[in-house]
């Protein structure tokens, strides 16, 4: 079991992307609290089926599951390596979605502006 702590949580907007998913960065690991019992055995299994998989072993992300203890509660989830090149930061494709449409309205009503 791994004890985190409020400074190594993530903020809403790095979450998953329905925001429902405690995520930590502590060390040099990743760690992800399941919302409905069972996304952290579903990580490991699926990233441990991945390794008999032709993908290669370097560009797999494993995942092993793990007892979580935040603000006095114990939950059931998942850990990994931190698979981020340093200065890299995960984006959720809602967020990406969310920001190309706000880049595009933005661009548009220049547009409109101008003319």
């Amino acid at each position: 079991m791994v004890e985190l702590f409020e400074r190594e949580l993530m903020s809403p907007d790095r979450q998953s992307s329905k925001g429902n998913q405690l995520k930590w960065n502590s060390g040099d690991y990743w760690y992800k609290a399941d919302y409905t019992e069972y996304e952290g055995l579903a990580e490991y299994v699926c990233s441990s089926l991945l390794l008999y998989s032709n993908i290669g072993e370097d560009n797999i992300v494993h995942y092993d599951t793990e007892e979580i203890k935040y603000n006095g509660r114990i939950f059931s989830g998942c850990k990994s390596r931190n698979f981020l090149p340093k200065g890299w930061e995960c984006l959720t494709l809602e967020r990406l979605f969310h920001t190309l449409l706000s880049l595009s309205s933005r661009a548009s009503s220049k547009v409109m502006m101008i003319q």
